[in-house]
């Protein structure tokens, strides 16, 4: 009989952080909703975020065909991943899967949602504080992603997400960074985003930083520097200063 190949590959310390990756430097996703009246799957275009330990997020008026869809049904799937140059089916790209529930207005969260989101898509200031516009973090269940051919993963929750013993705070805390690290050294973010991701903008901000990492924005996309491990959340304003060339 002939043996039956295993297209799934083990799940690799690169597969992970290939996953976050996409996943924390996306600021669009495909989203898959259950229609209610029907049970087909139906898909949109939405925008996201991730929160500090790296679950995606999004913003959604209430008056939009998957906000009320999620009203009855709060299982979804987001794709995200944007191909590049050739074969669009070369490029990495990863399906998360889990439950998006809208927070409560006035949800201590939702601050830090805002916060996060607005790095990532300022023009969003003219909106985001509407009144039929909510919150909506994903509970992720798994993840099933495909780093290019002939490399596909199953993963669950605690692979792309960063363990954080108090969240809240440390989100509070790295948005102060953000805006700090943005207002007093914006020639050397610049100088080290142009070095190390090889694109020229015309303005370069950080716009989230973490225990394995920093995300920067070209105004276009989101680029993300890895810390090379795992720092402790006291350090990394250390850690980013000393690879941006900064002093402490």
């Amino acid at each position: 009989m002939e043996k039956k190949i295993d297209p799934i590959r083990e799940t690799t310390k690169d597969a992970r952080a290939l996953a976050k990756k996409l996943i924390r430097s996306a600021r669009f996703a495909s989203l898959a909703v259950v229609e209610p009246e029907t049970g087909y799957p139906i898909v949109s275009r939405v925008g996201i975020a991730a929160d500090v330990a790296g679950a995606p997020f999004m913003l959604a008026s209430s008056l939009s065909n998957h906000s009320q869809c999620l009203e009855q049904d709060s299982r979804v799937s987001l794709l995200i991943g944007e191909p590049g140059k050739g074969d669009p089916l070369a490029h990495p790209r990863l399906t998360v899967i889990g439950h998006l529930e809208k927070l409560s207005k006035g949800d201590p969260d939702c601050v830090q949602l805002r916060d996060r989101y607005l790095m990532r898509h300022p023009k969003a200031k003219l909106y985001v504080d509407f009144a039929d516009f909510d919150w909506y973090p994903l509970r992720v269940e798994r993840v099933n992603m495909n780093g290019g051919f002939g490399k596909a993963y199953l993963m669950n929750d605690q692979d792309i997400l960063s363990s954080l013993p108090d969240k809240a705070h440390f989100s509070a805390q790295t948005h102060k960074l953000v805006e700090m690290m943005n207002a007093e050294h914006s020639t050397h973010l610049a100088e080290f985003a142009v070095a190390t991701f090889k694109t020229n903008a015309a303005k370069w901000t950080l716009v989230s930083a973490d225990t394995e990492g920093a995300d920067f924005f070209d105004g276009e996309a989101v680029h993300r520097h890895l810390f090379g491990s795992v720092v402790t959340q006291e350090s990394v304003e250390t850690v980013l200063l000393q690879a941006l060339g900064c002093s402490a």
